[in-house]
């Protein structure tokens, strides 16, 4: 299959993730006033690691601060609040702030499907099928689909790999739970037509952790086509 509309002004920018429930993040503070025990405090009691989760509110309970609504703030947002909050008590204060990684779920026509746990926020669709071994025999370029929450609901992008217009889908960077589902073509979903389908997704989702409902409406809408 040929690839269209590839050339070298295809740069893709890569941008800032904002927070989610559950997500973790890490912050590590330094200062110049070592000297001064009272401050070093501000920032040591709370956390021991420095790790903090987004609470199921979108909140997270810092040291001397209280609960600081973070949810939709990207960890740069989150350290200019922390800079300027926490500077009030602590002179010369840095402050760096970073996701400890997310978490997509590949599966459908790929080698080696399943939860892929990525270390950066830079992540994309090609990424997540490359750390799944590539696409099957029977994966389509051409339909892939990504299924992510937003605000509560969950809404489907469709990315054709062969065309470069899918530098410009909001979904080809992922993100934190993103759901790949690499489709397979017409012949396979045939093969499957006179199964159980819950017998045959029952392993993915307990493997995958989903409802076993979304892959089934994947299923039932790709054998009925």
């Amino acid at each position: 299959m040929f690839q269209t509309g590839f050339d070298s002004s295809n740069a893709f920018q890569f941008k800032d993730l904002t927070l989610k429930v559950g997500d973790n993040i890490s912050v590590q503070v330094s200062t110049l006033a070592t000297a001064n025990q009272e401050q070093i405090g501000v920032y040591k009691m709370g956390s021991k690691d420095g790790t903090y989760t987004v609470n199921n509110q979108g909140e997270i309970n810092f040291p001397r601060l209280g609960s600081i609504k973070v949810i939709g703030l990207t960890c740069l947002q989150v350290r200019d609040i922390l800079k300027a909050e926490w500077g009030k008590y602590v002179k010369d204060i840095f402050i760096d702030v970073q996701l400890n990684g997310f978490t997509v779920n590949v599966f459908g026509q790929v080698t080696a499907g399943g939860a892929k746990v990525f270390k950066t926020e830079r992540a994309t669709v090609l990424d997540a099928i490359a750390i799944s071994n590539g696409l099957a025999q029977d994966g389509k370029r051409e339909n892939v689909m990504v299924i992510r929450e937003d605000s509560g609901k969950r809404v489907n992008y469709f990315i054709d790999l062969r065309d470069a217009k899918m530098y410009e889908s909001p979904a080809f960077q992922l993100q934190q739970n993103d759901i790949v589902y690499v489709n397979a073509d017409n012949r396979f979903y045939r093969s499957m037509s006179g199964r159980n389908i819950r017998d045959v997704v029952q392993p993915l989702t307990q493997t995958a952790g989903f409802a076993l409902s979304i892959i089934t409406t994947i299923l039932l809408f790709a054998i009925n086509r």
